[in-house]
């Protein structure tokens, strides 16, 4: 299709403007934002000529299979989703089951064992119905009782279940308020009587998410928690159950109580900080950027009169040239994960902020369930043991036990991935205001990165939430292939910390971009690629950023595919969530300045007739609450418009799936296998026909000894 104008549906154009805060642009695809029959039409008429596109590349199969290897843990989806680690209650471990190979189930089952991880009880299997989804999972203290997030028809917007783990019979209790994808897990109270979760006010006006307590076998919450924090706070419970703690998703610990009255009173509040931890008796242990980039840990005492005065904390470990990132109390000490230069390590402390041993990590790779700032906020469980995933760039997660002070790791489940002969390197090009910027470049084997390879960027670079040198699950798949797979850790993301992620937001939001540029020309200064043979992807956040580096920047990339984006950014103060999230990472949508420097980021208002653009592949789902195709619609409509391109423009829309975190195994191999296959065919790849003669991926059985 490269070299000649493919034969686009045609969309008309309307006379619109779209005005925000007296600032105007011309909006002439509006009517393909509303979800209208002739829209729906439009859009049916795009995804057959994307499959065309794609199933015409005689490699499809072949490379199915590929990503079918590639995603033996998880389910496929474009940001590479692990499942939570097993969680031990009532002397009994619980987890979301994926049997290995032969016959990985379409959906993660949820079971009880007495080990960590092996055979066990099946208590709910959504494979039954084929409709559902677990989104999260949560054990009463005693065992008793599972409350878990239970996702319909590919949307995130779950209902929250509770199981008796004894019968496996659902209980009947009601919670009328949706919760949202994996974000927050409800805490129960320690005598599994009842716990707190958090659900959402999704009405047309607002985006708002809010804390309720419900007691098993009572009534369900009419009222939230009387506490003013609406972007989706977290109830930490203390062990005790003594104490309550409030905290956001930019954790700050607002509010507290004793508990069981659930009297709140303002603790920490009107920072502009980072302060997340856990709660310790009758204090706060937490780590904070406060006065310190790379983080501290302080002690915050629940009686002082002033909480939100950081004079009257009590710093327990200074601020270091390692970068803290979460606090866990296990076995009466402090285990405290982090990173040096963007590489997961774990310390633990006594309570006094003592050093007493660095946990033997498997490995230079990441811990990927602590890539969002509130990661430690819920319980791990056990209350001796560290019980942990972790992977690598060229090998998928494992699970892992440390007891502290063993100083031996032990392995209860092997990476099921491995890409045999890859290798990765830490690097670091510098962005444009001279600030140097880490990636991790994985070389296929036999690449010793001195030839030209096609290389493709991987990036998310927003929201405070890390994107750290972890396994890249399906896009494994193209280093399978012998392509280059690059993993940027550019501002906007908390790889480097909270004050690196800041410096990449709102005001300072266009460093993240920048610093993907100054990565990508570093990949080519170096010989790793060319701009013929160099494509970037991202994810939410990272497709927003994906579409901007194509408008922004078209000359460096020869294919761009932005997966789950809002590419119209002004065109967010119509949408509840896109208020919600553009006013949080990019400007404010309520000030003029902000609106008119929106427009030089926006990627439906940068696209110009007189531009040369990359090849375009956007990924969508149907049912996606944050990032809706309509926006998507009006970009593509836009840019098949333009009379200087050739390179394809396709939009995939996916009907029933939404953002990714609620998709079947089967759907995330099938649209990782599309994207893949466009970017692969467009840079003259083709996947290793079989991996018995040509070992691209191995996969391992479940289980090995321990680590010593």
């Amino acid at each position: 299709m490269t070299g000649e104008r493919p034969g686009y549906p045609v969309a008309r154009t309307v006379d619109a403007q779209d005005t925000v805060m007296g600032v105007s642009f011309p909006d002439p695809y509006r009517w393909l934002e509303d979800d209208s029959a002739e829209a729906q039409a439009w859009q049916r008429a795009q995804n057959s000529l994307t499959d065309a596109f794609v199933g015409d590349w005689p490699h499809l199969a072949t490379l199915r299979a590929s990503v079918d290897q590639c995603v033996a843990d998880g389910t496929g989806s474009p940001n590479w989703m692990v499942d939570p680690a097993p969680r031990f209650a009532g002397g009994r471990w619980f987890r979301l089951d994926r049997t290995p190979a032969p016959h990985y189930p379409d959906r993660a089952v949820l079971t009880v064992s007495d080990v960590a991880d092996g055979p066990g009880q099946v208590l709910y299997d959504p494979n039954d119905d084929r409709t559902r989804q677990i989104s999260w999972f949560a054990p009463s203290p005693d065992g008793t009782i599972v409350a878990l997030g239970v996702c319909e028809d590919g949307s995130e917007l779950g209902e929250i279940w509770l199981l008796d783990t004894e019968t496996r019979e659902r209980l009947p209790d009601r919670i009328p308020q949706p919760t949202m994808g994996p974000l927050v897990t409800p805490q129960w109270l320690p005598d599994s009587s009842g716990f707190f979760y958090t659900a959402g006010d999704l009405s047309s006006e607002s985006f708002a998410f809010r804390a309720y307590f419900h007691p098993v076998g009572g009534e369900p919450a009419t009222d939230p928690e009387p506490v003013d924090v609406v972007h989706a706070p977290t109830v930490q419970v203390a062990a005790d159950g003594k104490h309550a703690v409030v905290t956001a998703v930019w954790p700050l610990p607002q509010y507290v109580c004793e508990l069981p009255q659930r009297t709140w009173r303002p603790f920490v509040q009107g920072l502009d900080s980072s302060v997340a931890g856990v709660i310790d008796g009758d204090r706060y242990v937490a780590i904070t950027n406060h006065g310190a980039p790379r983080g501290r840990i302080v002690a915050i005492p629940f009686d002082k009169p002033d909480p939100s005065d950081p004079a009257t904390w009590r710093e327990l470990v200074p601020e270091s040239g390692r970068l803290l990132s979460h606090v866990r109390l296990i076995g009466n000490r402090l285990v405290v994960t982090g990173s040096i230069d963007t590489e997961a390590h774990a310390w633990v402390f006594d309570r006094d902020g003592r050093e007493l041993e660095e946990v033997p990590l498997p490995g230079r790779g990441a811990l990927p369930l602590d890539v969002l700032p509130t990661a430690a906020l819920a319980p791990d469980g056990h209350p001796d043991e560290f019980v942990f995933l972790f992977s690598t760039p060229t090998s998928s997660p494992g699970l892992y036990r440390y007891r502290l002070g063993s100083r031996q790791l032990d392995t209860l489940r092997v990476p099921r991935v491995h890409l045999p002969g890859a290798t990765a390197s830490l690097r670091w090009a510098k962005s444009a205001d001279g600030t140097e910027v880490p990636y991790h470049l994985v070389l296929p084997d036999g690449a010793d990165g001195t030839r030209p390879l096609p290389a493709l960027i991987t990036a998310y670079g927003g929201g405070r939430v890390a994107w750290p040198a972890q396994f890249p699950g399906p896009a494994a798949a193209f280093v399978a292939a012998s392509g280059a797979l690059v993993i940027s850790h550019q501002r906007g993301g908390s790889d480097l910390g909270v004050d690196w992620a800041d410096a990449g937001r709102v005001e300072n939001k266009q460093n993240s971009f920048d610093d993907l540029y100054a990565i990508a020309e570093h990949l080519i200064a170096t010989s790793v690629t060319t701009p013929e043979q160099l494509a970037v992807t991202g994810w939410s956040n990272g497709g927003i950023m994906a579409g901007i580096a194509f408008t922004q920047r078209p000359d460096l990339w020869a294919a761009v595919v932005p997966q789950c984006p809002i590419l119209d950014i002004i065109g967010c103060h119509r949408h509840p969530y896109g208020r919600f999230a553009i006013n949080a990472e990019y400007a404010d949508l309520g000030d003029p300045d902000d609106v008119a420097r929106l427009a030089g980021m926006s990627p439906y208002q940068l696209i110009k007739d007189d531009v040369t653009y990359p090849a375009l592949y956007v990924h969508a789902g149907g049912a996606d609450v944050a990032c809706p195709p309509g926006p998507s619609r009006k970009f593509i409509a836009r840019l098949q418009a333009t009379t200087e391109t050739t390179n394809p423009v396709l939009l995939r829309v996916w009907d029933r799936i939404g953002h990714g975190t609620a998709t079947s195994r089967s759907e995330g191999i099938t649209h990782a296998t599309h994207w893949l296959a466009f970017l692969m065919r467009h840079l003259d790849m083709a996947p290793r026909e079989d991996s018995a003669r040509h070992p691209g991926v191995r996969t391992t059985g479940r289980h090995a000894a321990p680590l010593t």
